[in-house]
């Protein structure tokens, strides 16, 4: 079948139209990227599992996106279908256990932690994007990380079934997950919380949040948040990838339209219709000067989605 088709196919099986050409920039933290082939927004299981297994059966390259932070799209768009998560939902279930669908916001998410009383992650306020995405990429701060607290999901097999799996099968390491290293897809999660004091939690919120906009660019920054990993050495110790970037004259370093941001080393940032080349070429500047100077090797937290790239 002609990828012209591919709609068609795709009404058939999902009942709802896809996009055609849409423009990737809209739905990016950096604001940078051409036009998806096609496009399409999930709101719900249903419609996750059929999208998905749609460009499978097809076939057709497809990717999964949340909130688009994190990530870089390439200039010349993508040739196959993005499909946006926006599965969201959050239950109660007992004993301090939260169930919560991996399309919604972790604002969203953390403010339903606040009303009920329920502690343990408050160390995410200020982090952008979805609850599948942190999970994808082990989000945290303040050394905590999400997959700490998590007891069980629920993911997308093969036969586009949902298969329970507990936490020891995701492999959490910093930055790092078996859903980012397989590009599993992760429908729902369950939390495992602790009773709190809502004063308490949202004073721990607040304070979070002042440390974090005192070092960061401000939310309206066009960037994708950190960069780089920060490196871990041989002994285990982990140093900031921003302390090593500011030693080597990185803060305000420009190549073409992106910079890395004056106050922190490790925001690479859109100064103004920054091309894809020019954040690369950037970042590859920089982690030579860290390897030059240090002999480490930075590595990117940042995803970069070629155009022709696809999910395994």
């Amino acid at each position: 079948m002609a990828e012209k088709d591919f709609s068609h196919y795709f009404l058939d099986k999902v009942k709802k139209s896809l996009k055609r050409d849409v423009s990737l920039r809209d739905y990016s933290s950096f604001r940078i990227g051409g036009k998806a082939d096609n496009f399409f927004e999930a709101t719900t299981i249903t419609e996750l599992k059929s999208s998905v297994f749609s460009a499978r059966e097809y076939p057709l390259a497809y990717y999964l996106i949340g909130g688009g932070y994190n990530l870089l799209f390439d200039d010349d768009g993508y040739r196959g279908l993005i499909i946006r998560n926006r599965v969201e939902g959050i239950k109660i279930r007992q004993n301090e256990e939260v169930e919560v669908l991996s399309g919604t916001s972790l604002n969203e998410f953390l403010q339903f932690l606040i009303e009920r009383e329920l502690a343990g992650l408050e160390f995410l306020a200020g982090i952008p994007g979805t609850v599948g995405g942190a999970l994808f990429g082990n989000a945290g701060s303040f050394n905590q990380s999400i997959g700490d607290f998590l007891k069980e999901a629920f993911l997308l097999d093969d036969e586009g079934k949902e298969a329970k799996v507990h936490q020891d099968f995701f492999g959490f390491s910093y930055r790092q997950s078996n859903l980012r290293k397989k590009h599993r897809i992760l429908l729902k999660a369950v939390f495992k919380l602790q009773k709190g004091n809502k004063k308490k939690i949202e004073k721990v919120i607040e304070e979070n949040l002042r440390t974090r906009r005192s070092k960061l660019p401000s939310e309206e920054t066009a960037c994708a948040g950190s960069y780089f990993k920060n490196p871990i050495m041989p002994d285990g110790t982990k140093v900031a990838a921003g302390y090593l970037l500011e030693q080597v004259g990185a803060k305000g370093l420009t190549i073409g339209q992106a910079a890395v941001d004056t106050g922190h080393a490790n925001f690479i940032i859109n100064l103004d219709r920054a091309s894809v080349r020019d954040v690369l070429s950037l970042a590859q500047e920089l982690k030579k000067r860290v390897k030059e100077r240090f002999g480490i090797e930075l590595e990117e937290e940042v995803i970069f989605l070629p155009a022709d790239s696809s999910m395994p």
